[in-house]
């Protein structure tokens, strides 16, 4: 009776995965709401039902452009993964990270997620073999558009493009729609039979009417109305590539408020992407402690083994080669943890200053000097290193507004007040570092908290890109000195 019970439990699950599914196109948030239920009610299927769960959330959450959201759900799949059974579901969780990669650009990152695919494809046969090819593929050709190779993306595109599969049913989908971002030109097919894609079909057709001058504001209105449960956030090219045309022309109050549109939506966009940044580093931290932790239950295991059949030779062989083995992982993450970075913050940076020319607002020259004088004041002080400071509470200590006090950041220090703050607490540390010889012997973890950073993993990729080096290579250097 009760193997019963659990195989009808084990099926419900499976019935309702299957209406995720179906519903994560049509009705993206009740298609949500049903794989919460899955993940709230873990003794309701098995461990993968509940993982499978976790990823159809994060597919759901990428679909919306809510990509920080998808980062939490792909963070709660990982710390099911290591009970979880099934490589092709490992191979998805794989799939949608290397994504998530492309999207807030980690680019250099991508192709480790490929070398997974690789690995987990080998246990794969038939179909689903075949679908981690066809992710495979998609990737690539998001890569060569990230890129700007066009050319060979629209090549392999043609290649695909007949390809099928029912475990992928939406692959022709995804790779006619990058098509038509690359060409800026309405969809060839014909997305009827999913109303996810026809709206992006619609977005790119608007687009296509500014480029001809055939674009009406009634257009976009009426495809906001048809499409609510599609955020804004979609609609921030479009509003880009409109605000570009309108300020061509000669009606200014249309340039101020479709351009104050356009910033807002960027604005919206660059938050939730960095929001996404910082959690796809502490995923990248939870992968890695996992595998540490693998290594030290395998080794563990292994030396028992060799101490009970007697091999005591061979303990000392395998322990120098695990560690080594360690040792060039923690190398390499170190490296990637600052590559990955590099190519982001350039990217924000110059979407915020083609557009800080619509800021319209002007400090007077005498509050702007007080303010630039109350700043010098604060880069010497210990404030730099409070936890809770914000843009907000600095213009509020200040006597000033956030907008002038970030205005005049941006302006004179040329950064936002973020890198601004950050610079200004890595130089607080090397000032200690240089001038106070106990703070050699202090852990990177104390030095982090000491600066006023949350953690000691963002600490040390903001350590590396304002002085160079990581911070025990630094501290090195002064004591070899």
């Amino acid at each position: 009776m009760l193997a019963v019970n659990a195989n009808s439990q084990i099926t419900d699950a499976q019935n309702l995965t299957k209406d995720v599914e179906a519903l994560m196109y049509s009705d993206p948030e009740k298609a949500l709401k049903t794989a919460h239920y899955i993940v709230a009610n873990q003794s309701f299927g098995s461990v993968d039902d509940v993982y499978n769960a976790c990823l159809l959330q994060a597919e759901i959450y990428i679909n919306l452009e809510r990509y920080n959201d998808a980062v939490v759900k792909l963070i709660s799949a990982d710390r099911l993964s290591l009970n979880v059974n099934s490589d092709f579901f490992k191979a998805k969780n794989e799939y949608l990270i290397a994504k998530i990669y492309q999207i807030i650009g980690f680019q250099k990152s991508v192709s480790h997620s490929i070398l997974e695919l690789d690995d987990l494809s080998k246990s794969l046969k038939d179909e689903e073999k075949k679908v981690v090819e066809l992710w495979k593929t998609e990737l690539e050709i998001r890569t060569l558009v990230s890129a700007k190779n066009y050319k060979v993306a629209l090549a392999l595109i043609q290649k695909n493009q007949n390809q099928q599969s029912e475990l992928y049913p939406t692959f022709a989908m995804q790779i006619h729609q990058i098509q038509s971002e690359i060409e800026n030109q309405p969809n060839k097919i014909d997305f009827k039979d999913n109303s996810y894609f026809k709206f992006l079909s619609d977005i790119n057709l608007l687009k296509s009417k500014i480029k001809t001058k055939d674009f009406q504001e009634s257009d976009l209105l009426a495809l906001k109305k048809q499409n609510p449960q599609y955020g804004d956030v979609f609609y921030k090219d479009l509003y880009k590539y409109w605000s570009q045309e309108v300020c061509n022309g000669a009606k200014a109050e249309d340039c101020f408020r479709v351009r104050k549109e356009y910033i807002k939506l960027l604005k919206l966009s660059i938050s939730d992407l960095q929001n996404a940044r910082v959690n796809i580093i502490n995923l990248i931290d939870q992968k890695e402690k996992q595998i540490n932790n693998s290594e030290k239950d395998f080794q563990n295991k292994i030396l028992f083994a060799l101490f009970v059949i007697g091999f005591l030779s061979a303990i000392g062989y395998l322990i120098y080669f695990l560690i080594l083995k360690n040792r060039i992982k923690m190398v390499n993450s170190e490296i990637e943890k600052r590559n990955i970075s590099d190519q982001y913050e350039q990217k924000l940076s110059d979407q915020l200053k083609d557009f800080q020319a619509s800021n319209v607002f002007v400090i007077p020259e005498k509050t702007e000097n007080l303010i630039l004088s109350k700043l010098d004041v604060f880069e010497k002080s210990k404030e730099v290193t409070n936890p809770q400071l914000s843009l907000a509470v600095l213009a509020k200590r200040l006597d000033t507004n956030s907008k002038y006090l970030s205005e005049i950041i941006n302006k004179h220090k040329q950064k936002n007040f973020s890198n601004y703050l950050n610079e200004l607490r890595v130089k607080y540390i090397v000032d200690k570092l240089e001038n106070n010889p106990e703070y050699l012997q202090y852990k990177t973890s104390y030095l982090a908290e000491e600066a006023g950073f949350a953690s000691r993993t963002t600490f040390t990729t903001i350590f590396k890109n304002v002085i160079g080096t990581s911070p025990s290579q630094f501290i090195d250097q002064l004591k070899n000195k």
